[in-house]
């Protein structure tokens, strides 16, 4: 149960640093930029939203993921900083 706390931690930590960097990108580099529209092009994945009527009460479920190359990167720099605190 440790384990999958930290590698929680690390994913979220990850992403947070990740959009970051994204959004730091899309400010230092031109908006119609390759390098830009490298680190925009992203992958949705996940479940489509359902939706649930029990007619006094309607509620929507659904989770989608949004990975870009930001991202991924900004996950690697968190678990390279995590694995050298935990040394």
């Amino acid at each position: 149960m440790k384990i999958i706390f930290h590698i929680l931690i690390v994913v979220v930590t990850g992403t947070l640093f990740g959009s970051v960097i994204n959004k730091l990108g899309s400010i230092w580099f031109s908006q119609t930029g390759n390098v830009n529209s490298i680190l925009a092009t992203a992958v949705n994945t996940g479940l489509n939203p359902t939706t649930v009527d029990l007619g006094v009460i309607q509620f929507t479920l659904g989770l989608v993921f949004k990975f870009n190359i930001a991202t991924v990167t900004g996950i690697f720099i968190a678990a390279v900083i995590y694995k050298q605190i935990i040394k």
